[in-house]
C-alpha cells in the first residue's frame, strides 16, 4: 500500500539540491509527486509529496536524514490518508479565488490580510511573494499572489468590503477574482 510523504527542507544554496533529493527519493522507490521550492536569502527551501510504498517510508526517512551531512535541515510528516487527498477537496470547492496585492512595502500587509482570511473563512493554498524596486523611485514595492478557496457559505462581498478598507488603510492594491465552479 502506497503512503504519502511530505519532505520540507532549507539549506545553503548550491548547485545540486533538487538532483540529490531526487536521487535520494529514487533511490527508495518513491515517486516525486509535487513540489514548491526557491531560493531565498542565499537559501534554498522547498517542500515536496512524495508517494512511496508504506515498507520503504522508513528507508527513505533515513536516507533523507543522512542528508544533514550535505548541509540540508530536512522535515518529514506523514498526513493521514484523508490529508492526503485535500487536493480533491480544495478542488471540489464551490469558489475559487486569485488574490493579488501590489504596494509599497511595509510591515503588516501579510499579516492584516490574512487575518481577515481567517474571519471570512478562506483557506490560503499557494502562496508567492516578492519584492521589486518601483519604477520611479525605487522603493520596494511588495507583491502577493495567492490562490484560496472558500468552501463555505461565508458572505464574499464582506471580504471584499473588509480588503477595501485594508487597501485603503494600507495604501495598496488588492485585486480579488472569484471565480464559481
Amino acid at each position: 500500500m502506497n503512503k504519502t510523504v511530505i519532505c520540507s527542507f532549507i539549506g545553503n544554496d548550491k548547485t545540486g539540491i533538487v538532483e540529490l533529493l531526487a536521487k535520494t527519493i529514487s533511490d527508495c522507490s518513491g515517486n516525486w509527486l509535487e513540489s514548491s521550492m526557491a531560493k531565498l536569502a542565499g537559501h534554498f527551501a522547498g517542500i515536496v509529496r512524495v508517494d512511496i510504498d508504506e515498507d520503504n517510508v522508513d528507508a527513505l526517512r533515513s536516507a533523507l536524514n543522512n542528508l544533514t551531512k550535505s548541509g540540508l535541515a530536512i522535515q518529514l510528516a506523514l498526513p493521514d490518508n484523508a490529508a492526503a487527498n485535500d487536493t480533491k477537496i480544495a478542488s471540489s470547492a464551490p469558489h475559487a479565488i486569485q488574490l493579488n496585492i501590489v504596494g509599497n512595502d511595509r510591515p503588516g500587509i501579510v499579516y492584516e490580510v490574512s487575518q481577515a482570511l481567517v474571519a471570512a473563512k478562506i483557506n490560503v493554498v499557494n502562496m508567492q511573494t516578492h519584492l521589486s524596486s518601483a519604477p520611479m523611485s525605487g522603493d520596494n514595492l511588495f507583491h502577493s499572489t495567492m490562490a484560496l478557496t472558500n468552501d463555505n457559505e461565508h458572505d464574499l462581498d464582506a471580504l471584499e468590503l473588509q480588503l477595501e478598507k485594508i487597501a485603503e488603510r494600507l495604501s495598496i492594491e488588492i485585486d480579488l477574482e472569484i471565480q464559481e465552479r
